[in-house]
């Protein structure tokens, strides 16, 4: 799968600031649909895996595109952008480093081990009451599992990847909670790592909320 990383190397923003980020990015490009995931119609969310996601790497701003599609729309970004907005403030845009790579994607034989960089927000507000129902870990550790499972399961059908009945995801997780603030509201959300035998590019997200930066995750071994 082809991916690309635009980087905005003098910019510095916190993660709370990533929604505000994307929000204007949005807005300057708004005949997009595929960075705001709104109909341009009547303004209802498309609800898709998000092909374009707003995070930090390493401190550093960065708008990911995934597949043809979206790195098409990603080159009038680059060409275009020469500055952000974020709170009423102006931030020039001086220095930005774009990379396009062919990155892995799909199911393995092998087992990989990934970790989240950003908290991963897995519960929604049903399976948010069913976890903290749960007093036995293993329960806990079981439903955040299938959940892992879910997301990586849906990440792949909405780029293209169908696994054959032959193909069933497998995979382990060691994380604890992690406190998450999205757009100055608190949620839980976890950091650690996990395994799996499907194949997944750096620092895509999963979960929710993957285009404001969460979930994001990165190859260890």
């Amino acid at each position: 799968m082809k991916i690309a990383i635009l980087y905005f190397n003098d910019i510095r923003l916190t993660p709370n600031q990533i929604h505000k980020f994307r929000g204007y990015v949005g807005n300057v490009f708004a005949e997009h649909d595929i960075i705001h995931n709104h109909s341009t119609e009547t303004g209802k969310s498309i609800y898709r895996y998000p092909l374009i996601q707003f995070k930090l790497i390493d401190k550093t701003p960065c708008i990911i595109a995934l597949t043809e599609e979206a790195i098409e729309v990603f080159t009038k970004i680059f060409m275009i952008m020469d500055e952000i907005n974020i709170e009423g403030r102006i931030i020039p845009i001086n220095e930005k480093d774009l990379k396009i790579e062919n990155s892995d994607f799909g199911f393995s034989r092998e087992t990989f081990l990934y970790e989240f960089v950003s908290p991963w927000l897995a519960l929604n507000q049903r399976n948010f009451h069913l976890f903290n129902e749960m007093t036995d870990k293993a329960d806990r550790d079981s439903l955040l599992k299938r959940i892992l499972t879910g997301n990586i399961l849906s990440t792949a059908k909405y780029l293209g990847c169908h696994l054959s009945p032959e193909e069933r995801i497998e995979t382990n997780l060691n994380i604890k909670p992690s406190k998450a603030t999205l757009k100055g509201k608190s949620m839980i959300g976890f950091k650690g790592v996990f395994k799996t035998n499907f194949m997944l590019p750096d620092h895509i997200g999963l979960g929710k909320s993957v285009s404001r930066g969460f979930g994001t995750i990165q190859k260890i071994l």
